[in-house]
């Protein structure tokens, strides 16, 4: 049963990538920063390949890539409220920076959404009002996160019994058991 758990997991994360209201689309990650202090924030997935290998998109001025850069251990949390279910992953994050692998996406990217990624300020920056932002013209700080999970956990908040497995990466290798939830 666990292989049927994991393979649910893999056919969630991968639509969650393309349907724009599937539960998981907006996750939650966390990153530390150079104290050890936790930070989160919600961030969209963009893409899963078939190595459970997890894509999101960012700022690259933006203070997670500062954690990343000190400790790239992160950890995700996706959760649907309809079915119960919470999925937590740790991962490793590494940070994009073939420059032909940036510019192929950026070239995918809708002209609209393009402005997140044109500020003339980087992200957490003090302004004295929304309307204040200004945007460059040609130039951008679009950057590419890809998350490699080694750890998954599984939790079905369901009656009679919940279900929770755990789910670790050995030598290419996935292999779950059932834990008390």
């Amino acid at each position: 049963m666990p292989d049927i758990i994991f393979s649910s997991i893999i056919r969630d994360l991968k639509a969650a990538s393309r349907i724009k209201d599937h539960p998981f689309r907006y996750f939650t990650l966390a990153t530390s920063d150079i104290n050890g202090t936790p930070k989160m924030r919600t961030v969209v997935l963009r893409d899963t390949n078939d190595q459970l290998q997890l894509i999101f998109y960012t700022d690259k001025r933006s203070q997670k890539i500062n954690h990343i850069k000190e400790y790239d251990t992160v950890s995700l949390l996706f959760f649907d409220r309809k079915r119960l279910l919470q999925i937590s992953i740790q991962a490793k994050a590494k940070i994009i920076t073939d420059d032909a692998i940036l510019q192929s996406i950026w070239n995918q990217i809708p002209q609209k959404s393009r402005k997140e990624y044109r500020s003339k300020l980087s992200p957490g920056k003090t302004i004295k009002k929304p309307e204040a932002i200004d945007y460059l013209e040609g130039k951008h700080f679009f950057s590419i996160i890809k998350l490699i999970p080694d750890h998954i956990e599984y939790l079905r908040l369901k009656r009679s019994n919940h279900i929770r497995v755990v789910f670790k990466k050995e030598n290419n290798n996935w292999e779950g058991v059932f834990i008390a939830p």
